[in-house]
């Protein structure tokens, strides 16, 4: 596959000119389309616009499209024998023919012409109009404004609001010069000749793609993988054109902030912001916007064709080629089929709870949250997916079949080769759960640790499971406790976590913000982590034991 970026080098002139830059040759902004572009996930995109050199073009070409681009990332240039000389946006007043809509304009399109006029008081005159003499250049028709008619019997000057009917005798000119200001870029080129090109190559939001997969399991260790694209173009039409779809995190220094070229007056708050903000991070993440995304099907036109995905240094390439579709549409394209082999795993996370002390100091509605947040955990079904494709999963939803029945919808996160990821489906119904603790013993000491005395108190607990399956179920149990981990039963491994090692994976308890937690509980105590794998015939029962203890002052 051909590479997903095309750079050609920026020549600048001569200092001295040899001859004067011919007449600019202005073409429709259609003249440039779109022949290549690369879209991101958060809504960028890149794209490379070109079109062939014209031979009456002189040296000059005008677009009437001026882009919005990223500060620092608009590249003009010309290729294949020709250069760049300059590119220079700007606004004229340029005149164009535009349709005559309403009696004001029908006249002035008209003057000079033989025309029967018939007024509001059914007044019929007949002859030359000389005329629509105004004040004030409103577009719309004023009291203010005259319509002088030459009649047989001198020069008739009409209130054009009091005209009900004008009929134009002869031939009808419907067309009147329409003067207005335009955003223009003239791109200067010197050389040339036969397939030489013109072009523009920068970087814009306004278009994006959401990913999507449908995995189908056959509750046998295959799912059939189905990725699929669906690409939101706010930008500019696409005729045609190549499409490549980024897997990655790009990085834009100045996002937010748009360049000169396109007349906005960005450079003061390039300034500002780097006086205001230590650094222009971009906040991007692989996280999705929410789109209503409608299918458009192209009628007549070649389908896309999906090339195979490459690597390009910390991204990953999808291309697609012959690309219709306008500025406002939405197009879902199927991206790749494939087979992955997954695990079935049903993972416990039993959540720990506040020392008694605590508890003890706790009011009576805060007792009844504490119970409901502790009440017996779920175990949540999961797939545990290996990607052993030459591409990485991406983040995005996923709707899970079993066998063509709807499971349910997931969210799938970044995978790359060869790695292994957690899908999480449902919870577990059939795997029953309880769990206990209580204190075992207290040693009010005093138990001296640094400059204060201390009381030892030790805490057992237990986890107990039941399968209710008709097949033996993997399960990975993991208990989190507020303490220093003691003694592990039935195989597991236990250890210590910091603070944030205690947080991952999910959020603080509900309960942690209803005391002020002393500066000697991090100090003396910590939090203890108990860990379980096993496997848990149809029907069986176990139970898992664990022990750990704090220090209270």
């Amino acid at each position: 596959m051909k590479a997903w970026t095309t750079f050609v080098p920026f020549l600048f002139a001569s200092a001295t000119w040899a001859q004067a830059p011919a007449a600019p040759v202005a073409l429709p902004a259609g003249k440039l389309p779109v022949r290549e572009v690369t879209v991101f996930k958060d809504g960028h995109a890149y794209l490379v616009r070109e079109a062939p050199l014209p031979a009456d073009a002189g040296g000059t070409f005008v677009l009437d499209d001026l882009p919005a681009p990223l500060l620092g990332t608009f590249w003009p240039f010309a290729s294949d024998g020709a250069r760049l000389v300059s590119a220079k946006a700007g606004r004229e007043q340029v005149t164009s023919e535009v349709a005559a809509m309403d009696m004001r304009q029908i006249a002035r399109a008209n003057v000079g012409k033989n025309v029967l006029v018939v007024t509001h008081d059914k007044e019929r005159l007949e002859g030359k109009l000389l005329g629509v003499p105004s004040r004030q250049p409103s577009p719309g028709a004023s009291e203010g404004e005259l319509l002088l008619l030459q009649t047989s019997s001198g020069t008739r000057a009409l209130v054009l609001g009091h005209v009900r009917e004008l009929e134009v005798r002869g031939d009808y000119t419907g067309t009147i010069a329409h003067e207005e200001q335009k955003e223009r870029l003239v791109l200067t080129v010197a050389g040339g000749g036969a397939g030489a090109k013109v072009g523009v190559m920068y970087v814009q939001q306004g278009m994006r793609w959401i990913p999507a997969y449908r995995i189908d399991i056959d509750g046998a260790g295959k799912a059939r993988v189905q990725f699929e694209a669906t690409l939101v173009n706010d930008l500019v039409d696409l005729d045609r054109a190549a499409v490549n779809l980024v897997v990655g995190v790009p990085k834009f220094e100045f996002e937010g902030l748009v360049d000169p070229i396109s007349l906005q007056n960005e450079m003061a708050q390039v300034a500002h912001a780097s006086r205001d903000r230590h650094d222009f991070r971009n906040a991007l993440s692989n996280s999705l916007r929410t789109q209503s995304a409608a299918f458009q099907q192209q009628e007549q036109e070649p389908g896309p064709a999906v090339a195979e995905g490459e690597a390009t240094e910390d991204l990953f390439v999808f291309s697609v080629r012959d690309v219709t579709l306008r500025k406002g549409e939405r197009l879902v394209l199927p991206i790749a089929s494939f087979e992955l082999t997954y695990k079935d795993v049903y993972r416990l996370d039993v959540p720990f709870a506040p020392p008694m002390e605590v508890r003890q100091g706790l009011q009576s509605e805060r007792v009844i949250e504490l119970a409901r947040q502790m009440a017996a955990p779920k175990a949540r079904h999961v797939l545990r997916l290996k990607n052993g494709n030459e591409m990485p999963l991406t983040t995005a939803p996923a709707l899970v079949l079993a066998n063509g029945r709807v499971l349910a919808q997931s969210r799938l996160f970044y995978t790359s080769k060869g790695r292994e990821i957690d899908l999480e489906i449902n919870a577990a119904i059939d795997i029953r759960v309880e769990t206990a603790e209580h204190e075992v013993q207290r040693d009010p000491g005093p138990i001296r640790l640094g400059s204060d005395n201390y009381g030892r108190v030790e805490v057992a607990g237990a986890i107990t499971l039941w399968n209710g399956k008709t097949q033996p179920a993997v399960l990975e149990v993991t208990r989190k406790v507020l303490g220093l981990a003691d003694k592990v039963g039935q195989g597991g491994s236990q250890k210590q976590l910091d603070l944030l090692q205690a947080w991952h994976g999910g959020p603080q308890p509900g309960w942690w913000g209803w005391w002020s937690w002393p500066h000697w509980w991090f100090v003396h105590n910590g939090f203890g982590e108990f860990r379980w794998q096993l496997e848990l015939a149809p029907g069986a029962t176990t139970k898992l034991d664990a022990s750990w203890h704090y220090f209270w002052r």
